[in-house]
């Protein structure tokens, strides 16, 4: 193993972790992060100085407690299903009764929009949208 490699203890590992899943929950950012494809260049910078031979810096103790961590899980979970259930509805209204799913697409989405699942919100709004619209501009075609 090389010296530049950085090793990291359990104390230092539980920090990342934390701080990983705050900003992924979306409590004190209004942007949607992906954690789980790229490590952000900030979090790598910050574990550095955690190298041996500099115990000083590490810490034993968490600051947070393990409720306020589930409460993040949860939130962040919660928040996710939404947004799919939102992205289901819309895409139903697509084959299915395009005003009603397409209405309920679009105000779920908002609502998922609103909760921190920016992009799956987005992509309900637009198409529970494009089903209400595309039904009455095709009803009197057929009717």
């Amino acid at each position: 193993m090389n010296n530049d490699e950085v090793f990291m203890d359990k104390a230092t590992k539980e920090r990342y972790q934390l701080e990983q899943i705050r900003r992924e929950s979306g409590f004190q950012h209004k942007e949607e992060y992906a954690a789980e494809i790229a490590a952000p260049l900030s979090a790598l910078n910050a574990v550095s100085p955690y190298r041996p031979g500099k115990p000083e810096k590490v810490e034993a103790s968490s600051e947070v407690s393990d409720e306020e961590v589930q409460e993040l899980v949860e939130v962040v979970t919660r928040n996710k299903a939404v947004g799919y259930v939102a992205l289901f509805v819309a895409l139903a209204s697509l084959f299915v009764w395009p005003v009603l799913m397409g209405v309920s697409g679009i105000v779920l989405g908002i609502i998922a929009f609103v909760m921190g699942n920016k992009i799956l919100g987005s992509w309900s709004i637009a198409l529970g949208f494009i089903a209400v619209v595309a039904y009455f501009l095709l009803v009197p075609y057929y009717a």
